[in-house]
C-alpha cells in the first residue's frame, strides 16, 4: 500500500514539474516574442517619424495649398516603410497621419500643420464676415473663385459664380443666374484682427508744426530721403516731386492733379483728405496714409506695391487702376465706372458697380452694391509678398509654418 502511494506521489510530482517547465518555457517564449515586437515597434515608430520629417522637407514646408495633397506610400525607409494619410485638409491646415511598418509591426504618429500668412478670409475672392442684410448680386456681375458671405445671398439676372464655391447662410438663384457650387456656413469664420498702431503712429507726424502750405505747379522738388512738413499740399500741372522721402500735410489736404508727377518711393501723410485726379501719376512703392478720405479719379493709375490707408472712405472713379494694398478698416471702398483693382483690399464695406474688375482678394464686414458687369476674381498671385502691417500679429495671420499636436496615435 505504501509502495503504491509513493508511485502515485512520484507521478504527481513529475506531472507538476512538467507543467511548471512548460509554463516556464511558454513565459520565456512569450517574453521573447513581446520583446521582439517591442523592438520592431520602436523601429516602426522611428520610421514613422522619419516619414513625417521627409514629408515636411519634401512637400509641406514649401506647399501653399494643403487641400489637394494625396495620400502616399508605402515608401521604403531603412528596414521598413511608411505611408501617409490625411485626417483633414484645407488650404492652409492639415492633420497628417504617418504609419511606419517594420517586420509586420506598425506604429502611427499624427501632427497638425498650419501655414501662416494673411488671415483666412483672404483665401476667398470676396469674404464678408459680418453683413447686416441680404446680398443681391445682380445683372452680369460675376465671381471666379470661392465667395464667403455670412448671411443670405440672392443672385439675379445673369449673375454667376464659377471655379469656386459660394459659402453663405442661404442662396437663391433667380432668372438665369448660376452658381457652380454652394455650401451652407456651419462654423463661421472668426473676425479678423487688424492692428492700426503702425498707421496711427505715422499719422502722429501731422502733430509736427508746419509754417506754410505747399503749392507746386511747375518745376521739380527733390525729397532726397528727407521728411517735409506743410499745412497742406497741392501739386499740379507740370510739377514733379522726386523720391525717396516723405511729405506731410499737417492740418489740411493733399491734392495731385492734371499732369503732376510723384516719383518712386514716396510716402504721403495727410491729416485731411487726399485727391488724385485727371492724368496725374505716382511712382512705384507709393504709400499714402490719410486720416480723412481718399479719392482717385479720371484715369489715375497707381502701380504695384502701392499702399493706401484711410481712416475714412476710399473712392475710385472713371477708369482708374490700382495695384497693391487698400486698407480702410473703418470706412467703405467704392468703385465706379471701369475701375480695376489688383491686390488686397480690407475695409468695413465695399460697393462695386459698372465694369469694376477686382483681381486678388477682398475682406470686408459688409457688401453694399455688387452689380452690373462687376467681376471679382480670386488671384493669390496679386496678393502682397510681404504681410501688411496690422495683420502680422493677428493670431491666425502670424507668418511662418507651425506644427502642433505631434503625437503617437493608438
Amino acid at each position: 500500500m505504501r509502495k503504491g502511494q509513493i508511485i502515485i506521489t512520484s507521478i504527481f510530482v513529475m506531472v507538476a514539474v512538467g507543467i511548471i517547465s512548460a509554463l516556464a518555457v511558454s513565459l520565456v517564449s512569450g517574453q521573447n516574442i513581446a520583446s521582439t515586437r517591442n523592438y520592431y515597434g520602436l523601429q516602426a515608430l522611428n520610421i514613422a517619424e522619419g516619414g513625417m520629417r521627409y514629408l515636411v522637407a519634401t512637400t509641406l514646408a514649401a506647399d501653399s495649398d494643403f487641400s489637394d495633397n494625396p495620400a502616399l506610400g508605402p515608401i521604403a525607409l531603412g528596414s521598413g516603410s511608411f505611408s501617409v494619410a490625411y485626417a483633414s485638409q484645407t488650404m492652409r491646415n492639415c492633420v497628417v497621419q504617418v504609419t511606419g511598418t517594420a517586420n509586420g509591426v506598425s506604429r502611427t504618429i499624427q501632427a497638425e500643420f498650419k501655414k501662416g500668412g494673411l488671415p483666412f478670409g483672404f483665401d476667398y475672392a470676396l469674404c464678408a464676415l459680418d453683413p447686416s442684410a441680404t446680398l443681391y448680386i445682380t445683372n452680369s456681375a460675376a465671381v471666379y473663385g470661392d465667395f464667403y458671405y455670412n448671411g443670405a445671398v440672392v443672385m439675379t439676372n445673369s449673375a454667376k459664380l464659377q471655379n469656386g464655391t459660394m459659402y453663405s447662410d442661404s442662396l437663391t438663384l433667380q432668372n438665369s443666374a448660376t452658381c457652380a457650387s454652394w455650401e451652407s456656413i456651419i462654423d463661421p469664420l472668426e473676425p479678423i484682427t487688424f492692428d492700426t498702431t503702425y498707421y496711427e503712429n505715422l499719422l502722429n507726424e501731422t502733430d509736427h508744426g508746419a509754417g506754410s502750405a505747399l503749392n507746386l505747379s511747375s518745376g521739380t522738388m527733390n525729397l532726397s530721403g528727407g521728411t517735409y512738413y506743410y499745412t497742406s499740399i497741392n501739386v499740379s500741372n507740370t510739377a514733379r516731386i522726386n523720391g525717396p522721402g516723405t511729405i506731410v500735410a499737417t492740418t489740411g489736404n493733399f491734392n495731385l492733379s492734371n499732369t503732376a508727377r510723384l516719383g518712386d518711393n514716396i510716402t504721403v501723410i495727410v491729416k485731411g483728405t487726399a485727391t488724385f485726379s485727371n492724368n496725374s501719376r505716382v511712382g512705384a512703392n507709393f504709400h499714402i496714409i490719410a486720416d480723412g478720405s481718399i479719392s482717385i479719379n479720371n484715369g489715375q493709375a497707381i502701380p504695384s506695391e502701392a499702399l493706401l490707408y484711410s481712416n475714412g472712405d476710399v473712392v475710385f472713379n472713371n477708369s482708374s487702376t490700382f495695384a497693391g494694398v487698400i486698407l480702410a478698416p473703418s470706412g467703405s471702398v467704392t468703385s465706379l465706372n471701369s475701375t480695376t483693382f489688383n491686390g488686397l483690399l480690407y475695409a468695413n464695406s465695399i460697393n462695386m458697380t459698372n465694369s469694376t474688375r477686382l483681381n486678388g482678394s477682398v475682406v470686408v464686414n459688409q457688401v453694399g452694391t455688387f452689380a452690373n458687369s462687376t467681376v471679382v476674381t480670386y488671384d493669390p498671385s496679386k496678393l502682397p509678398s510681404t504681410i501688411p502691417f496690422g495683420f502680422e500679429n493677428g493670431g491666425e495671420s502670424s507668418a511662418g509654418f507651425t506644427i502642433t499636436d505631434w503625437k503617437e496615435v493608438y
